[in-house]
């Protein structure tokens, strides 16, 4: 890989962009609106550059697979947060963990170690609900069993392999307008 050096040079001091100016080691994009703005985004290298660039080390390989020995505590709040953020008993955290009883559930809540194949489907599990909770949906309610999409109601699409996450977000969206529509307002008369 080749190392390019950019230079540029910032004819306005707004927001304090002029300190940005210099070498700049890595690869770069500068982009410049209409407006003169100047938005920069930096890629930089690993050996860490030259300058600024060496104050921001790249983030260490984590090992995949590698998980704690005791892996309960991630474990069972993972599955505190999904149970919690999608307001499923301990029947349809298990469904949707892709096991058939409840007993693995109460086990790794426990500190009992899942499977690889369920932690993974876990974990995905976790970054679907913590999509849902960021985006500020709320619990489901009665709603986690209604046909959404194409006749397919939040619980089967929890439920699918694998997860299609964008689904389960325009399902979010689409239980939140329905929750909006729902409700009655109150107008007031602006000529009172």
């Amino acid at each position: 890989m080749e190392l390019t050096q950019f230079r540029f040079q910032v004819a306005s001091n707004q927001f304090g962009v002029d300190r940005l100016a210099g070498f700049v080691q890595g690869l770069g994009e500068v982009i410049v609106n209409a407006s003169g703005g100047v938005a920069m985004r930096f890629f930089s290298d690993t050996t860490g550059g030259a300058g600024k660039l060496r104050e921001f080390p790249s983030l260490p390989e984590v090992a995949r697979g590698s998980e704690p020995a005791h892996g309960s505590p991630g474990v069972a709040a993972a599955l505190d947060l999904i149970e919690r953020v999608f307001a499923l008993n301990v029947k349809q955290l298990a469904e949707i963990c892709g096991i058939s009883t409840r007993k693995p559930v109460y086990d790794w809540r426990k500190g009992a170690v899942p499977r690889p194949a369920t932690l993974a489907r876990i974990n995905a599990l976790q970054r679907a609900a913590r999509n849902w909770e960021r985006s500020g949906f709320g619990q489901p309610g009665a709603a986690l069993h209604t046909p959404i999409i194409h006749e397919r109601s939040l619980l089967d699409l929890l439920r699918t392999e694998p997860l299609d996450f964008e689904a389960i977000q325009f399902a979010g969206g689409r239980v939140a307008l329905m929750r909006e529509l729902s409700m009655r307002r109150k107008l007031a008369d602006p000529f009172r």
